[in-house]
């Protein structure tokens, strides 16, 4: 069945419909949370609360977007409900014992491409508000600024400066981390 059958059964009140649904776009719900959060526990909180409003909110749903983006804004809106109610802070930098633990050339390449893979997910889960959701929309989902636009309820025009806004303050944050030509 489609999303869109699944949906309207749901909305009928089948609970196996919507059981469906959740298994179709868990992992998806999961990874976008986890991306903007930067925690796996967070994330699955979050994923948690979004079938939650879903399941309340499904009667309401009226398919003006598709039910994946209804869907992520949920996720979206949960995840900043989220970075609001904790006010992330950046986290302190890396231990420098860490990164100078001695290991091959091979192991240490693996080593820092790991670190800064973490270093890019906290900077990320503790920008301001939007911009984490920004970055993660556009740069790691590849989403067009429409679906952007519809999961954020703004303009395109606003998710484009935005999105702007978002990467100049990733850079500077970043800058402390990461050689220039890497940003």
């Amino acid at each position: 069945m489609s999303d869109e059958e699944l949906v309207a059964s749901a909305q009928s009140g089948n609970v196996k419909a919507f059981d469906t649904l959740i298994g179709l776009h868990q992992e998806r719900v999961f990874a976008l949370a986890y991306r903007i959060l930067g925690d796996a526990e967070d994330a699955a909180d979050v994923q948690q609360e979004t079938f939650v409003r879903a399941w309340r909110s499904l009667k309401s749903f009226r398919a003006h977007a598709a039910f994946s983006t209804w869907l992520h804004r949920i996720t979206v809106n949960r995840c900043l409900s989220r970075k609001r109610q904790r006010q992330v802070e950046l986290v302190e930098p890396l231990n420098d014992e860490l990164l100078r633990y001695s290991v091959e050339p091979v192991g240490t390449a693996c080593l820092e491409r790991a670190e800064t893979g973490a270093i890019v997910r906290r900077v990320i889960a503790a920008l301001p508000t939007h911009y984490g959701a920004l970055i993660v929309l556009r740069e790691i989902e590849e989403r067009s600024f429409d679906e952007i636009a519809e999961i954020l309820g703004c303009s395109v025009q606003s998710a484009r400066t935005r999105l702007s806004k978002a990467k100049k303050l990733l850079r500077e944050r970043l800058e402390p981390y990461v050689a220039e030509e890497l940003i």
